[in-house]
């Protein structure tokens, strides 16, 4: 079998791509994304790449050796040092994240913000693992579906879908919002809804590119989704359309048991989506 770019953390392997297979079982891999970093729009919208760059990163003593310029290149990013870029930028999301307390040891962020230099030189945090290992409210990406994000342009090249200005920040970070706030309580659907208007409004994204990375999404195969029918009405004479709201799931799901992990081949994700737009409309 070939691992391709793995690290050993705490008793997990993490690799880019899930394909060890057992029989049926597979060994899944994935980073766990907090609630309140998916819902801070102060931390920028490079918030989760970052996040997701350190989780993958992470060593088996819960630290990260990094550069900016190595993380460009993990985020298929072209370094640039200069004022506003993507360097900088960069720096801004971890220097943020060392004063909410997630890390126990770094470096001098804001030195690093204006030196200006585009560094391929290696520095290091340690993780305060208190925040990375949460028992709870974390959207989970698993790395066969980073890797399908993080190279969207090269996956999604013989479609016919516009990718201008498009950034797999953006993708990982929608996915992530959608993740955490999908229903996984038995006898619901495993499913969310919500309006473009409600997410652009929570993550700071804009809803016209909402709409385009659920697009992009459901051709990746990661998340189906499906808009309510929309219901008319008189208004003043004239005939109107209420908004209505959309509804997620997971193009997978995974069961768990003593034996690991395994695809759900009973589940499908259209049917839960019926189920859930079905509870909607009796509501």
């Amino acid at each position: 079998m070939n691992f391709n770019n793995f690290y050993i953390a705490k008793k997990r392997i993490y690799k880019y791509e899930i394909k060890q297979k057992e029989g049926e079982y597979y060994n899944l891999n994935y980073v766990k994304i907090p609630r309140e970093i998916i819902y801070d729009k102060n931390l920028s919208s490079k918030r989760v790449i970052v996040f997701s760059y350190l989780c993958a990163r992470r060593s088996l003593d819960d630290t990260v050796a990094f550069s900016t310029t190595e993380l460009c290149h993990w985020s298929k990013l072209k370094p640039n040092y200069r004022d506003g870029k993507i360097n900088q930028k960069y720096y801004e999301v971890l220097l943020l994240l060392s004063h909410y307390g997630y890390f126990t040891e770094y470096p001098d962020f804001e030195k690093s913000l204006k030196e200006n230099t585009n560094s391929v030189k290696y520095q290091q945090v340690k993780l305060n693992i208190e925040k990375f290992d949460i028992p709870d409210k974390f959207g989970i990406i698993y790395f066969d579906e980073l890797n399908k994000i993080l190279n969207y342009k090269e996956e999604l090249k013989n479609s016919d879908m516009e990718l201008a200005r498009m950034s797999s920040a953006y993708i990982l970070l929608l996915l992530s919002y959608i993740r955490v706030n999908i229903n996984r309580l038995k006898g619901k659907p495993l499913c969310c809804y919500r309006y473009f208007k409600t997410i652009s409004e929570d993550i700071g994204l804009s809803e016209k590119y909402v709409k385009r990375i659920v697009n992009i999404l459901e051709k990746l195969k990661i998340i189906k989704c499906q808009p309510m029918k929309r219901e008319s009405y008189i208004k003043d004479g004239c005939k109107k359309f209420l908004t209505t709201p959309k509804v997620f799931a997971d193009y997978r799901h995974f069961i768990y048991d003593e034996h690991g992990q395994r695809i759900d081949d009973k589940y499908d994700a259209v049917l839960e989506i019926n189920e859930q737009i079905k509870l909607l409309e009796n509501n």
